[in-house]
């Protein structure tokens, strides 16, 4: 069959883009052959072969595995946004989860009640981290570094070299002896 007698076919009422037009121009200009199937249309889609549709045991599987996810990460203190990352589910289908197996999901505290306690709390913190600060101050000003002042102080590098941002002081790091 050849270009003129592909075009007749086609309805009027159905124009071909121009790029699927250009396509099968390019396609007969190659060599390229297109026959048209006589018989009756038929306007129903072929019949699914390909099993798309997950089974019931496919569906029970991929929620055991799901349910032991939820399980694993709730033990570790998952909030619910990381467990929606996870399971990619979301939140109702989450908590619905949650309480079937009966789990309970960690909640984030809000900040006002953080603020509350904090307040609370930070006169006497407040005065046992300037008490902490003043030693490794007087330490720092004798010569000690900062792996020397957390060991005294029985607290973690971390911890001394916060401080000295805080209070700003300024910690010697060598790693050579004093005799020098």
């Amino acid at each position: 069959m050849n270009d003129h007698t592909f075009k007749k076919h086609l309805s009027p009422h159905k124009p071909l883009d121009l790029d699927l037009d250009l396509a099968i121009d390019d396609f007969l200009k190659r060599g390229g052959t297109i026959d048209r199937v006589q018989g009756p249309v038929c306007e129903q889609a072929p019949p699914d072969t390909g099993d798309h549709a997950p089974t019931s045991e496919e569906e029970e599987q991929e929620r055991a595995r799901k349910t032991e996810l939820l399980r694993e990460l709730i033990t570790k203190g998952a909030g619910i946004c990381a467990l929606q990352y996870s399971l990619k589910m979301n939140k109702n289908e989450i908590k619905r989860m949650a309480r079937e197996n009966g789990l309970k999901i960690v909640q984030s505290r809000s900040l006002h009640l953080t603020r509350k306690c904090r307040a609370s709390h930070s006169a006497t913190a407040e005065f046992a981290q300037d008490a902490i600060a003043g030693h490794a101050m007087h330490y720092c000003a004798l010569g000690y570094t900062a792996i020397e002042i957390a060991q005294k102080l029985d607290l973690t590098v971390r911890q001394v070299c916060e401080l000295g941002k805080n209070y700003r002081f300024e910690l010697n790091h060598r790693n050579d002896h004093r005799d020098e």
